[in-house]
């Protein structure tokens, strides 16, 4: 059925929708290291052991085998076929897919994202004509190149009461149509006129390309001096991170993430090389946009402004952030900066050592806020367990109250007895689910557990096929070393043969990918399992080596069983020019075990 949708669609289909997100959106899921963790929700269990890998795009659970990519998700979770469950995610995506006819699904996207798509390429335009020559001035003068711009597809809207609509009016789109895209404002009389005027245009983009909406900062008098679209059926602010689709390899690759306020100080951030910048631009720092930053990076740095509105504005975020378990620094900018300003001025280097210098969650609001009266620390004190209470971890909350009690001179014994109170009237009040099991979770079921792949053997080729998958050096030693029928499990020969089909890879191979190309449930599973698998420490290629040296040893052994059959056999038929061929070959065979056992 996958061939009626050319692969490359089906490839772009599977990129463009985070497996983390699409799960998240059926089933409750927690963060758990660099991996998220839930319920599996294949078969029931108390413990989660349901695993979701967001740097591969796989997930698999440990306790009853289930594993795959998005789409196989989606497939077995609301109970689909393969094309509607592609179809599914491509509707979620913005993606069109053709017909058996060919032709595409009109359905599959909505208008407002060709709205949307129509009025970029129109203020792009403005950007490039004389109009927008003010306009790239003030990109100039922010120090913002041609790469910035185009990398943001940024743009310009021209004064004037309805530049946009007689554009989009020329191209046959109606008003109403532009009015549900949020491009214009209704007058009192029936009639339109364009929301955005005289101002520097910020696309809102998805990850896949679309755009929700727009930003616009006034090059004018004209107040506000920034101005956003309103909410519509694709774009909600409370979720919404400026700057998150250009920013998401970075993310994805170091963990950590550098928050600003403003379109303006994410791009001047991206042009001086820090592009895992993202933004909440257009809004106040919400939970929703929280959880999403959760999902590409562990550790957030605030940079906003070094005013007193900007302060208290990242100590609101910042207990956003805490309150989801994610380690969080606060740079301290002077007080007439901004990020845009500061970097700058005062370049990248400078931002950095103020990186280096940043303060955690609890010296920056201890520093922000006075605390020389008593009734001081204890409100900051309250204020400061009020946030620890929603952490799900005990080990953070503990350290947290440690720290609290450490950073404003008041007794741990204290504090924690006021967080004790908390956790008990959240608990009444049924605000905070309880565990599911008295003694917290417990780790997922041992993959390694039943008495096959006890044998060192299997061990070995699980191994072997981990290190493919991972790609490197490593992969190439393995490569170089064995041929997919090296491999005695039928399911890890199968998986060996696929990779080792394009070579031995340089980097991680595409799991998610070679889910998609394999139909057999028994191998998916494994190859996800064995994609779950963390990457063991630099052993010199040690370990590597002696998995290499297990599987020869047992392909010789293999050998040597089937030569002593063939030799018991010559000899009962007394044919002795086979007899003497098979016991040479199994002294060479002996001769190449005892020269692996010496290795």
């Amino acid at each position: 059925m996958a061939k009626l949708i050319p692969q490359e669609l089906i490839d772009d289909v599977r990129s463009a929708n985070d497996i983390v997100d699409v799960i998240s959106e059926r089933i409750p899921v927690k963060k758990a290291g660099r991996n998220y963790r839930a319920l599996c929700p294949f078969h029931n269990e108390k413990t989660p052991s349901f695993n979701i890998n967001p740097e591969r795009q796989i997930y698999h659970c440990f306790g009853c085998g289930a594993g795959g990519n998005v789409i196989s998700f989606v497939m077995e979770y609301d109970k689909v076929g393969f094309l509607d469950a592609v179809r599914e995610l491509a509707s979620r995506a913005g993606i069109r897919l053709p017909e058996r006819s060919g032709r595409y699904r009109d359905e599959a996207e909505d208008p407002i994202y060709e709205t949307n798509t129509r009025a970029v390429r129109y203020f792009q335009r403005a950007l490039a004509s004389e109009r927008g020559a003010e306009a790239r001035e003030y990109c100039r003068a922010r120090g913002l190149g041609d790469d910035v711009v185009e990398a943001f597809r940024l743009g310009y809207a021209p004064p004037g009461w309805d530049g946009l609509i007689k554009a989009a009016g020329a191209d046959g789109v109606r008003p109403q149509a532009l009015l549900e895209a949020g491009l214009v404002i209704e007058r009192d009389d029936g009639g339109h006129y364009d929301r955005f005027r005289d101002r520097l245009i910020f696309p809102l983009l998805l990850s896949n390309g679309r755009v929700v909406g727009f930003g616009g900062r006034a090059l004018g008098d004209q107040e506000p001096k920034y101005l956003n679209s309103p909410e519509t059926r694709v774009y909600r602010k409370s979720y919404y991170l400026y700057g998150l689709a250009q920013s998401r390899l970075a993310l994805r690759s170091t963990r950590e993430a550098i928050l600003v306020e403003g379109y303006t100080d994410l791009l001047s951030l991206h042009h001086a090389g820090f592009t895992n910048t993202v933004a909440s631009a257009g809004t106040a720092f919400t939970r929703e946009q929280a959880k999403t930053l959760s999902r590409y990076a562990d550790k957030v740095f605030l940079v906003y402004d070094g005013d007193s509105a900007g302060i208290q504005a990242a100590t609101r975020a910042a207990e956003e952030l805490v309150r989801l378990g994610l380690k969080v620094r606060i740079v301290g900018l002077p007080e007439d900066a901004d990020p845009d300003s500061f970097v700058r001025d005062r370049g990248a280097d400078a931002l950095r050592e103020e990186l280096e210098r940043s303060l955690d969650f609890i010296d920056f609001f201890v520093a922000a806020n006075p605390v020389e009266l008593s009734e001081e620390r204890e409100a900051a004190a309250r204020r400061l367990i009020e946030t620890v209470v929603q952490l799900e971890d005990p080990l953070k909350a503990d350290l947290m109250l440690e720290k609290i009690a450490e950073a404003l001179s008041v007794s741990r014994g204290a504090v924690a007895r006021v967080y004790a109170a908390r956790m008990d009237e959240i608990r009444r009040r049924g605000r905070r689910a309880r565990p599911e099991a008295e003694g917290g979770e417990k780790a997922a079921p041992d993959a390694e557990g039943s008495e096959a792949i006890r044998s060192a053997t299997l061990t070995a080729e699980r191994g072997l096929v981990a290190i493919l998958l991972r790609g490197g050096d490593r992969a190439r030693s393995v490569a170089d070393a064995l041929t997919p029928s090296d491999f005695a499990n039928p399911a890890l020969r199968v998986i060996a043969g696929k990779v080792l089909e394009a070579g031995a890879p340089d980097g991680p191979v595409d799991v998610s990918a070679l889910v998609g190309e394999t139909e057999d449930r028994a191998v998916r599973a494994l190859l996800t399992e064995l994609s779950m698998e963390p990457e063991g420490g630099d052993d010199g290629g040690r370990l590597c080596g002696d998995y290499i040296r297990t599987v020869r040893r047992s392909k010789i052994e293999a050998e040597i069983r089937a030569v002593e059959r063939l030799i018991r056999s010559a000899e009962l038929t007394d044919d002795q020019d086979a007899l003497l061929e098979k016991v040479a070959l199994r002294q060479e065979l002996a001769r190449q075990l005892a020269e692996l056992s010496t290795d």
